[in-house]
């Protein structure tokens, strides 16, 4: 197939060249009725914000365009199926979860250091939880991957595991060789699941890591819009097994997106998809060496250090770049440093700061460079934070009570200080990355609450944890 092909897009752009009159959702009318203040922000979307009409096809029932573009997605990533995520990743991981979680098999094995969309998949299919407690990455100070040991382990415990689901690259880009175990996992019939959020650009080759699809994972789904040029809310969902019922699959998509799809999402997926399709390997190289030359100006500021996992078979996204304090600031006090300069990063935590680099070389890495140094010019002397294990990594191998017996239980509110012992009720999460810390079902040890009162003295951003504010936990009863 023709990679620079752009079918959904194409169709678009044909339909609005004919000046369409309108007598159909949505109510702006292509623009015509948007408020005055943002239209002309907003005029070259609009244009593409039409819905399913002759000539532009259905996303829960694609015969044409969407059809043709999904198709050449399946073909560029090598699998048996693709579908257009228009509600993000989320999405995907919901409709894969789900339909694994047939009723006869109830529990799954979780990579702890997962996203919340996991955990609420879990939730919703009143699924058993069996978390598995990831590697803590020294270097880099986040937590990591699952050895194959600890998959191999809760696999002979269990007979009744509906999945293993893992979350392949971390936030911070830290890929693992998944090989042995997607084969562990197979010798039982049972299919391996992947977040691969960050990892929709991987498809490019070396020097990026190897994509969960290429170490043969199931089910692998990706936000197109975290490293390639896609809209906020677009991804893929990549389907390439036998062990996974793709009716069932189609299903739950069906069920967990929105019946009226957005139009320029899915549009710039389709456009994404030929973006990275042809990037060539000269110009990933040029790419990377741009990066390496605003690594090493970042190299030079005194108080800070580049830092990278140094985990043997964890290669790191080159797109990624993780600045750590080495100073008496924590990540977030240099995030902030750098906000007030205009330079908006990805994320912060306790330790590091983490750059997301574009995949293309734009020529403005050095100019952010001066930015940044203006930001970090006189840094603080001191001790630099601990690097301990956050988010709390817990034993290696829990696990959690059965979400469906959860639901008819009553719940109450305690102190913080007296929560030890106690399972939750509901998620902390420090977002980002979006990685619970208290996962629901959870019984809350010492270390969570350390972490939490660690979290809201350092002023960090939590979702959940409802009573925090007043130094309380909710919790079953």
């Amino acid at each position: 197939m023709d990679q620079t092909k752009t079918p959904l897009y194409d169709a678009l752009a044909h339909h609005w060249a004919r000046r369409p009159v309108s007598f159909h959702v949505p109510g702006h009318k292509y623009g015509a009725l948007f408020s005055k203040r943002g239209r002309d922000m907003f005029a070259p979307l609009l244009a593409l914000d039409a819905t399913e009409i002759s000539g532009l096809d259905d996303l829960h029932h694609p015969e044409s365009v969407i059809a043709e573009a999904q198709a050449l997605a399946a073909e560029l990533y090598g699998v048996r199926e693709t579908f257009f995520l228009v509600n993000g990743s989320t999405a995907g991981n919901l409709a894969m979860i789900a339909a694994v979680c047939d009723g006869k098999r109830k529990k799954v094995i979780v990579q702890r250091n997962c996203h919340k969309s996991v955990m609420h998949a879990l939730q919703l299919m009143g699924a058993t939880p069996v978390l598995l407690a990831p590697e803590f990455d020294r270097d880099v100070c986040v937590a990591s991957h699952i050895r194959p040991e600890a998959v191999k382990e809760a696999l002979a415990l269990y007979d009744d595991v509906a999945s293993v689901v893992l979350t392949n690259p971390n936030y911070y880009g830290m890929a693992a060789d998944l090989t042995e175990i997607v084969r562990l996992v197979h010798e039982h019939g049972i299919p391996v699941l992947v977040d691969e959020a960050h990892g929709a650009h991987f498809v490019a080759g070396p020097p990026f890591p190897t994509s969960a699809l290429g170490y043969g994972a199931d089910v692998v789904v990706q936000s197109a819009h975290k490293t390639l040029p896609a809209m906020t809310m677009g991804a893929f969902l990549h389907v390439n097994s036998e062990l996974v019922d793709l009716e069932r699959l189609k299903y739950f998509l069906q069920l967990f997106q929105s019946s009226s799809p957005s139009y320029p999402i899915m549009a710039s997926l389709d456009l994404a998809r030929s973006y990275v399709a042809q990037l060539s390997k000269s110009d990933t190289a040029a790419i990377v060496a741009e990066i390496e030359k605003f690594k090493a100006a970042l190299a030079d500021i005194d108080g800070v250090a580049v830092v990278c996992s140094r985990h043997f078979g964890v290669q790191t996204d080159p797109l990624k770049v993780t600045v750590q304090t080495r100073c008496s600031l924590t990540g977030y006090e240099l995030q902030r440093r750098l906000e007030r300069e205009g330079v908006f990063v990805e994320l912060a935590d306790q330790m590091n700061v983490l750059f997301v680099c574009p995949l293309a070389v734009t020529g403005r890495l050095q100019e952010a460079a001066e930015k940044i140094k203006r930001a970090w010019r006189d840094l603080p002397d001191g001790e630099a934070p601990v690097c301990d294990a956050s988010p709390f990594l817990g034993p290696p191998l829990s696990v959690l009570v059965p979400y469906n017996e959860l639901r008819h239980l009553r719940t109450k509110a305690v102190a913080l200080e007296e929560a030890e012992g106690h399972i939750a009720a509901e998620t902390v999460i420090p977002y980002p990355p979006g990685v619970p810390l208290v996962w629901v079902g959870e019984r809350i040890g010492r270390g969570h609450i350390e972490q939490i009162r660690q979290l809201l003295c350092q002023r960090a951003h939590i979702q959940g944890g409802s009573r925090l504010k007043d130094g309380q936990l909710v919790v079953y009863e």
